[in-house]
């Protein structure tokens, strides 16, 4: 732990030793070039006491506050205004930046009960159907000295991160100080624990690994950050390289699919005269990281000074507050190769050819063990179980939700031991690493054997014109297994036998009789936030006839 009490203890003793040497930069693209809007720890700080000074004086300690703003610097000091006045923050996506855009903000507002909305001018009339409207950037605020600090302490709760699953539900996971304080601690140590530095990224910050892992990270450990929108970041990737080489950014971090993205957009015009040598530090996590992105990516900015031992895969959840394990610094990516057959039985067995697997490295300051989620007995190691955990970072519940938060947060061993936070994660232990294997519920048992839909979608991609895809079973019919998957350039004459070519690597690799194959365009499968693959929302709009696939090749 950091010898503080709360969140806020931390933030302003690093504001008292950092004030006006470190900054936060935000970079936002126009049609002149970039443009940096820069804030110092000491002016940030300055703006959050003022907020929450109008908060205090409002009467909303306690309360739950609704965060609706655009990436930017406005937010953060929403945010830490909300955290300095003993108000809940429910950080939410704004309807256009969400896939599912008014329905989930709806779920949110009803299972949150907020008592006003946060938001910028901008946005501030778009939200009319909800609730009272604050636009904190034209508001007249008190002085930053007027902010009396209320008592807070480790269990007092900071923020709901409501989930990006694949639900129409959303969960509100309720996060302490003390649960950040653990979390942002231990992902100081895994850093290192650097005392300057500058971190870059482009994470969207309703999301935990773009609110905690970018965010908060640089104002508890004392660093600079240079960050840009989401938006920014999908429709110019290389603007996220620019970040890191014009800044000097020894730390970065991103989904895989992130990372994928850049590879394959950044062209070689963009990358000539950017220098990634900086960067010694590549954090890889929130979905499965894949051995061929991490290749990819290598060879792809290996001219401009990327260096695969930068590469550190981390495994964390939302339940978890963010980090939960990493691997070493400076070491790069363990890549193991195990029995496919063996895996589908539930061990895990080193092979020369099979199924390849990333280390997510050692726990960090937690408590993990791996359960068989039928009889809740713990397994050996090179045995595959659920990823159960218990750490000072595990959440306290689910807001409003008892049963479910007793169900996943309450979980005890069939010896008694407990309480632990059931990940829903499967995954087994090798040499005090862990290895994440897949999700309990997408997994596809097919004549006795686990299959993992994400090694189907990838091996699916057997050619540059097929992207993303989605795998999952023919509702009950547990062996009838459809994969659907988007295709990049279609061209008609080329379809049939695209399909064909991944119904038969399926088969072939995976002992699937005939799977269904769906031909879709672009854009048509379902992420989180996160860019998790929504199966189970797929699987629906399969199921209701709601896709109007290019191509299909029926299954068995």
């Amino acid at each position: 732990m950091s010898g503080h009490p709360d969140l806020v203890s931390a933030i302003r003793t690093s504001v008292e030793r950092h004030g006006d040497d470190r900054w936060y930069a935000f970079v936002r693209r126009e049609r002149a070039g970039a443009v940096e809007d820069r804030h110092s720890f000491a002016e940030l700080d300055a703006r959050a006491r003022s907020i929450a000074a109008w908060l205090l004086d409002r009467g909303l300690r306690d309360r739950t506050a609704l965060l609706l703003y655009p990436a930017g610097p406005e937010f953060l000091a929403a945010f830490l205004g909300c955290l300095y006045a003993r108000v809940v923050a429910v950080p939410a996506p704004l309807p256009e930046e969400d896939p599912r855009g008014l329905e989930r903000l709806t779920g949110i507002v009803k299972d949150a009960g907020p008592a006003l909305i946060l938001t910028d001018a901008g946005h501030r009339e778009a939200l009319g159907p909800y609730l009272d409207r604050v636009a904190t950037d034209t508001l007249a605020l008190p002085h930053a000295d007027d902010w009396r600090r209320p008592d807070l302490r480790t269990e007092t709760v900071a923020f709901l991160q409501y989930t990006s699953g694949s639900t129409s539900e959303p969960k509100g996971v309720v996060l302490t100080h003390g649960n950040l304080l653990h979390n942002e601690h231990a992902a100081w140590t895994q850093l290192g624990r650097p005392g300057t530095g500058t971190l870059a990224g482009w994470l969207p910050h309703y999301h935990d690994m773009g609110l905690i892992g970018l965010l908060l990270q640089p104002l508890y450990g004392g660093l600079n950050l240079a960050f840009t929108a989401p938006a920014t970041f999908l429709r110019r990737p290389v603007t996220w390289l620019e970040l890191i080489s014009h800044y000097r950014a020894e730390i970065t971090v991103a989904p895989n699919f992130g990372y994928d993205w850049c590879a394959r957009k950044t062209t070689d015009e963009q990358l000539a005269g950017l220098d990634l040598g900086s960067l010694r530090i590549a954090m890889n996590g929130a979905e499965p990281v894949r051995p061929a992105t991490l290749r990819r990516v290598a060879e792809r900015l290996g001219p401009a000074g990327f260096r695969p031992r930068a590469w550190m895969p981390v495994y964390g959840m939302a339940e978890a507050t963010l980090i939960v394990s990493g691997a070493r610094r400076h070491r790069g990516a363990t890549v193991g190769t195990f029995d496919t057959g063996a895996l589908q039985r539930h061990r895990a067995v080193p092979a020369d050819a099979g199924t390849e697997l990333v280390s997510c490295g050692a726990p960090l300051d937690a408590e993990l063990r791996i359960v068989d989620p039928a009889t809740r007995t713990e397994l050996a190691d090179g045995a595959v179980g659920e990823v159960w955990l218990r750490s000072g970072s595990v959440a306290a519940g689910y807001w409003r939700q008892p049963d479910e938060s007793a169900a996943t947060f309450g979980a005890r061993t069939a010896a008694g031991d407990g309480p632990f936070l059931r990940t829903g994660d499967l995954g087994f232990r090798r040499d005090g690493e862990l290895y994440v294997t897949g999700r309990l519920k997408d997994v596809i048992i097919l004549n006795g054997r686990n299959i993992h839909p994400e090694d189907l979608e990838e091996a699916a991609r057997l050619h540059p014109a097929l992207g993303v895809a989605a795998a999952f079973t023919h509702g009950d019919d547990r062996e009838h297994v459809v994969l659907i998957q988007e295709v990049r350039t279609p061209e008609a004459d080329r379809l049939p036998e695209l399909a064909e070519r991944v119904q038969a690597e399926l088969a072939g690799g995976f002992g699937i009789p005939a799977p269904a194959v769906l031909l879709v365009g672009r854009g048509t499968i379902a992420r989180t936030t996160s860019g998790k693959i929504r199966r189970g929302h797929m699987r629906e709009r399969f199921l209701g006839g709601r896709l109007d696939p290019l191509h299909t090749l029926a299954g068995a």
